[in-house]
């Protein structure tokens, strides 16, 4: 005959119920933390970079801001700008490749192509980051290569005479 205690399952107690969720509870809490503290991170160094806190400016504005701030030569600032403008919309491809031109500006030839392209995976018919990314791979030396990105350019939206002598940079989203 079998005994009592054999065929029964002694249920869990509370203690033991709390040890086993103990270190599932720990670990959402930690990284719920960690996710709060790496965005209050990125916050912190934008607004240390740019002097001021991050408000609630809308897209274009910040689009806008970075897009004077890059024809004024105020590359740093426009770069906050476009930052901020990502963080509210990272799919923004006039976001995208404002940052690409600012660095394009700073001579980071390589690093404004990926943005550039990021630009294009979004949008494959955004001339104006077309153009600037052959003129971001004829500064690299990429001669061929430009062309080809020229010459896609060219059979979406082909140039005019008093836009090739224009001085302002390949920006708006047309």
């Amino acid at each position: 005959m079998n005994k009592p205690s054999d065929s029964v399952i002694s249920p869990f107690t509370l203690k033991n119920d709390a040890f086993l969720l103990s270190p599932v509870i720990t670990l959402l809490i930690l990284s719920t933390f960690l996710f709060i503290l790496g965005f209050d991170h990125l916050i912190q160094n934008i607004e240390a970079t740019s002097n001021t806190p991050i408000d609630s400016s809308t897209l274009s504005d910040l689009i806008q801001k970075g897009a004077e701030m890059l024809n004024i030569s105020r590359y740093e600032e426009a770069l906050v700008s476009f930052d901020r403008a990502l963080i509210i919309d990272s799919m923004s491809v006039d976001a995208l490749n404002g940052k690409g031109l600012v660095l394009n500006q700073l001579g980071k030839y390589e690093e404004a192509i990926t943005w550039f392209d990021k630009t294009l995976e979004i949008n494959p018919h955004f001339v104006d980051a077309m153009y600037n990314k052959a003129d971001a791979l004829g500064e690299l030396g990429k001669y061929e290569e430009a062309v080809e990105w020229t010459d896609k350019a060219l059979t979406l939206k082909p140039v005019t005479h008093n836009d090739s002598n224009s001085k302002d940079l390949l920006l708006p989203n047309e």
